[in-house]
């Protein structure tokens, strides 16, 4: 719950507002007490941390299910303990969206993520506890010092405890990145030069807002000028300058020639410089652009097509590691070959097309013979109808399946 409630408190929305209509000294005072906050840590970059909350939610949201393999095909394995554990509590304090979005946020941010199993006496999984990425040691034994070469195990250090060893088979453990099999890597570690120049553009509005947004000036005067009047002609007109004077007319006495340098934010490519780094975040965590609200390149009719490439491209992959991992860690090798459990995220809500497409697709399935009207009404969340599970063919009408070519039968029944 700790690392939950961490995150919760990352994307509260505590932030000072400022009203429609500010004058122009709500806004001093408002950017005056802001802009000294802004990049002051890598943790808050607001790019970083949608993208973060894009890939969370996306996963958290699937429902995960416990399936069985039959002869008939693959049924819900409602029979079995794990079934229920992970659709609606994995263990007393944390339901099932908010274990798998802190596992998925672990494992995205540190680049590890660590379940472990608390078992019965018979080895039948109880519940499952998130443990903190952060405390997790990962060891192993290539000299078979703990009686088991080449074992791996993983070392905990706990609050009240102290250090906790478990076992390979006490621990699913979801890795990112992971270039050696056995330990995971952050994103952070492969966009942190990325982040900086994020931050360096967030400094350099800083300091066009701390100057006024006023470029600097040069000042041609006719007439010698010793040390000291140079200094005072300095101030004076920096005096002039900042967001204290924003809108003030400024006098110029005759002998003065003002000329200003212009660095504005384009010519600085500032925008261009925001936008590139927030390009790169989004391509490390396998974001959209129309998720972030970039629509440049974006229009109505593509968006269904790039939400499904976001779970081909970049879901995919997680889903799969996931899915092995549980497999194995979770389920008896009995289970898996000879009864065939295993898990599955359903995708559906993903790749689910507008309705008029739905009911396209839909139709062609129903026609050919390999969807039944039952199926469909499942898939649309409506209840079940007696008499629409038989599969039908039409070809302007539609009979069922079982009774095609009965109407070319002597009196359309039985051949006798």
């Amino acid at each position: 719950m700790r690392i939950i409630n961490k995150v919760k408190k990352i994307f509260k929305n505590e932030v000072e507002t400022i009203g429609t209509n500010p004058t122009l000294e709500e806004l001093r005072e408002f950017f005056n007490s802001n802009i000294e906050e802004i990049a002051n840590s890598k943790l808050t970059s607001t790019s970083y941390y949608s993208c973060m909350q894009i890939r969370c939610n996306a996963i958290a949201k699937l429902p995960l299910k416990l399936m069985r393999e039959t002869e008939k095909g693959s049924i819900k394995a409602k029979e079995h303990n794990l079934y229920k554990l992970l659709k609606k509590r994995p263990n007393p304090f944390t339901n099932s969206h908010d274990f798998i979005w802190a596992t998925e946020f672990n494992r995205l941010e540190y680049g590890n993520a660590f379940w472990v199993m608390d078992a019965n006496i018979r080895g039948q999984i109880q519940a499952l506890y998130l443990l903190d990425s952060r405390k997790v040691t990962i060891i192993v034994d290539n000299t078979g010092i703990l009686n088991n070469k080449n074992a791996v195990y993983y070392i905990y250090e706990d609050e009240k405890q102290g250090q906790i060893i478990y076992t390979s088979d006490e621990i699913v453990h979801f890795k990112n990145f992971s270039m050696n099999g056995l330990k995971g890597t952050s994103i952070k570690k492969y966009i942190a030069d990325t982040v900086e120049n994020e931050q360096y553009s967030a400094k350099l509005l800083k300091d066009k807002y701390k100057n006024g947004l006023q470029d600097p000036i040069i000042v041609q005067y006719i007439g010698d000028l010793n040390d000291a009047k140079q200094q005072k002609i300095k101030k004076k007109f920096a005096d002039m300058g900042g967001a204290k004077n924003a809108g003030k007319v400024v006098p110029i006495p005759t002998e003065f020639k003002v000329e200003q340098l212009e660095t504005k934010l384009v010519n600085s490519q500032f925008f261009q410089l925001q936008g590139l780094t927030t390009r790169h975040i989004a391509n490390a965590f396998g974001v959209k652009g129309f998720q972030l609200n970039d629509m440049e390149k974006s229009t109505y009719n593509n968006i269904e097509q790039q939400n499904k490439a976001f779970y081909s491209d970049t879901l995919q992959n997680s889903l799969t590691t996931y899915e092995q991992e549980m497999n194995y860690k979770l389920l008896t090798t009995d289970e898996q070959e000879k009864k065939g459990y295993y898990w599955q995220f359903n995708v559906d809500s993903i790749l689910r097309s507008d309705l008029t497409s739905r009911t396209t697709s839909y139709q062609a399935g129903i026609n050919t013979g390999y969807m039944s009207i039952a199926e469909v009404r499942a898939k649309e969340n409506l209840p079940y109808i007696e008499g629409t599970d038989q599969l039908i063919i039409g070809n302007g009408a539609s009979i069922p399946l079982k009774d095609l070519g009965k109407q070319y039968m002597k009196g359309g029944g039985e051949n006798e």
